[in-house]
């Protein structure tokens, strides 16, 4: 293992803490990995490699507030077939540092190319749950010549706007037990967080760091892809929602799904709301591996 680590920018105490709580979760991290840092036009990408190095390349891209420790109970089945490459999206809280924000829906495909070359993977599967879902649809849009497959887990807005509870919820997060609330809205009774991870998503809300606050823009996220977007797909897609989703209602974007994208896999979860990668690991890791072979 090993943590090759540029030169930081001053770090806040929040930050430090942050940085700390996310070594912890990674802790977690069932195989041998590697982390390290990649450079692009936009700052350092940090990156959570494991797997055989010579295995079909497989990207994976986060939730937000999440960072790339998130993939820890899905992490042994999946890099026991593939390179995996677990990205801190840049801009979120994660170990990414970023120095000039994208913020654009273009910026940010450019980012992740950025991110291939540097890697040196030419077109691999990808995989993405809520916000690094909408990263997924956005690059395999924008360049589908350099994606094999993609795996939408829950994806932000991406098919829906989000429900209003969403926002009521996340605008309160850094209120006293405003973690706490959040997540019980999001996960109800099936809280299967681990305690470390949990301490590393509340020190992300707590962690105010405006490089990593960005406020949205008409062509940047979250957003809802067009009806003629969604049609022009040119890449295999397996969408994975939960039966008791809350940021929106997970049958009627199912339904816009699989009525617009070409040939897409669309299947409902049972017993899992929006992080059904944690909730239902088992049956996820099952799935994606057979959506890929």
């Amino acid at each position: 293992m090993s943590n090759h680590s540029p030169i930081f920018p001053q770090l806040s105490d929040n930050g430090i803490h942050y940085f700390q709580t996310y070594d912890e979760s990674l802790g977690l991290w069932p195989v041998p990995y590697k982390a390290y840092y990649v450079s692009t036009r936009f700052g350092q990408t940090h990156v959570i490699a494991s797997g055989p190095e010579n295995a079909p390349p497989l990207v994976l891209l986060h939730g937000a507030l999440f960072s790339s420790t998130m993939w820890y109970p899905n992490i042994a089945d999946w890099s026991s077939k593939y390179r995996t490459y677990a990205i801190d999206i840049i801009g979120d809280k994660n170990k990414s540092i970023p120095a000039d924000l994208c913020g654009t829906r273009t910026g940010y495909a450019d980012w992740l190319l950025d991110v291939f070359d540097y890697l040196g993977v030419e077109k691999p599967h990808m995989i993405g749950l809520s916000l690094g879902g909408l990263h997924t649809m956005n690059f395999i849009l924008r360049a589908p010549e350099r994606v094999k497959s993609a795996t939408l887990l829950s994806p932000a807005e991406t098919f829906l706007p989000f429900h209003h509870d969403f926002y009521k919820y996340a605008l309160s997060l850094t209120e006293p037990n405003g973690v706490e609330r959040f997540l019980k809205w999001m996960m109800i009774d099936r809280n299967v967080l681990h305690p470390l991870f949990v301490k590393q998503f509340h020190a992300g809300v707590m962690w105010q760091d405006g490089a990593r606050q960005q406020t949205p823009k008409a062509d940047g996220f979250p957003y809802v892809f067009t009806d003629e977007e969604l049609k022009s797909v040119k890449v295999p897609i397996l969408l994975l929602l939960g039966e008791h989703e809350v940021i929106y209602d997970p049958h009627s974007a199912l339904q816009r799904a699989s009525l617009l994208v070409p040939g897409i896999e669309a299947e409902i979860i049972k017993n899992a709301g929006h992080v059904l990668s944690l909730e239902q690991s088992e049956t996820i890791n099952e799935r994606v591996l057979s959506f890929l072979e």
